[in-house]
């Protein structure tokens, strides 16, 4: 398995949640696991980890290499060593996220030891990311450095049939969700410590739980936010995640502009039992990304019980749609403040908490998604 980044570099969000538990999985199922990743932490700081020499990671061998020059292309000629020497063992290649150095030189490694390879691809082919973000240097990039990778793979990996049906195909394709542990929810924190934490005991609150950047939507939610308050003055909204490329300043000022600071928290990146008290304890969870594979954050907190309020461009949109696990709204400030609105004066607001939970619970927990797709790799090596 190769990741450009692994746990504990939680900054980099989802990607190597899913790489780390997927492994997990993998290994408690008799598998075996190796992870080829680079040791850094954040884009200024490296984890302290041993580098060329694997370790035990939860059960999973994974080494750790140094990145040289570009950090944020996580460049690492000592990765590239590390991924020809352990691609030789290996039956199949998982290969996670791509723009990076790691997925590269992995997926090129891999055709020339003649490994079948696996790309996921983690929301970053949606046709809305690319336009909101560097549209033509990425499609650049993927023409000149990706499509052959894609088109080689055994085939990519999308996290929703939501993502697959609005991004960019370069090769064979299915689905492999990500998903919860649900061992992670066995002990929770007290009731009312995250409310008693922020001074929110009254509040009704919004969660928004993911990295602070531009592309979750932040800009559209914070003045629907405030056209809630003209209706709901008691509402409370939390933004948790880690501080993206500085968007946390931007989201800053814009609240100060809206007159929103008193009513608005951030918290900066939040794990453990930090995390699952913010869920405990908030009424609604929101996610109005521009674009959205299949949030993880979004999946734990539809399994702690939580109604969403989520946008047509956030993976599983149908499911939560028809299930009845919470609103789903076009990517609009007007609609987007309707179900604010809606979801504070809802009265079934615990039933769909609940018929999120029992969703999540029914398809997407790690051990059936492991064994899900180590069956989807039998069917495609066998084909």
């Amino acid at each position: 398995m190769v990741s450009p980044h692994y746990v504990p570099a939680y900054h980099y969000g989802g990607a190597l949640h899913v790489a780390h538990s997927l492994g997990k999985s993998l290994v408690s199922q008799g598998h075996e696991v190796r992870v080829c990743t680079t040791n850094l932490r954040n884009p200024t700081e490296d984890l302290a980890v041993p580098v060329d020499a694997p370790i035990m990671v939860d059960g999973v061998q994974v080494c750790y290499e140094p990145t040289v020059f570009s950090r944020y292309w996580g460049f690492s000629p000592q990765l590239a060593r590390r991924l020809w020497l352990e691609s030789k063992w290996a039956d199949v290649v998982l290969i996670h996220f791509h723009y990076q150095f790691a997925s590269l030189a992995a997926s090129w490694i891999s055709r020339t030891r003649g490994k079948p390879y696996i790309i996921f691809s983690h929301g970053s082919l949606n046709t809305y990311g690319l336009r909101a973000r560097s549209r033509a240097r990425k499609l650049f990039y993927l023409k000149l450095l990706e499509q052959k990778n894609f088109a080689k793979a055994l085939f990519a990996a999308y996290h929703s049939a939501e993502e697959m049906d609005t991004s960019y195909r370069f090769g064979r394709c299915r689905v492999v969700p990500n998903g919860i542990d649900p061992q992670v929810f066995q002990e929770l924190p007290q009731m009312n410590y995250f409310r008693q934490q922020h001074k929110l005991e009254q509040a009704i609150i919004y969660l928004f739980l993911g990295r602070i950047d531009a592309g979750k939507g932040l800009d559209l939610l914070l003045p629907a936010f405030k056209k809630l308050l003209q209706v709901y003055g008691d509402s409370h909204l939390v933004l948790a995640g880690a501080n993206e490329r500085g968007y946390e300043a931007r989201v800053r000022h814009l609240a100060g502009e809206l007159g929103l600071a008193s009513r608005l928290t951030l918290t900066g990146l939040i794990t453990g039992q930090d995390k699952l008290a913010a869920l405990q304890d908030a009424d609604v969870f929101v996610l109005p990304s521009r674009s959205e594979g299949l949030s993880i954050a979004m999946l734990e907190a539809m399994y702690m019980g939580l109604p969403v309020v989520v946008t047509d461009r956030v993976g599983l949109w149908r499911q939560v749609e028809k299930n009845r696990c919470g609103l789903v709204v076009p990517y609009d400030e007007d609609s987007l403040a309707g179900a604010l609105q809606r979801m504070a004066a809802a009265p079934d607001r615990r039933a769909m908490g609940q018929r999120g939970r029992q969703l999540v619970a029914s398809g997407y927990t790690w051990d059936k998604i492991a064994r899900h797709l180590a069956a989807e790799i039998e069917e495609a090596l066998a084909s």
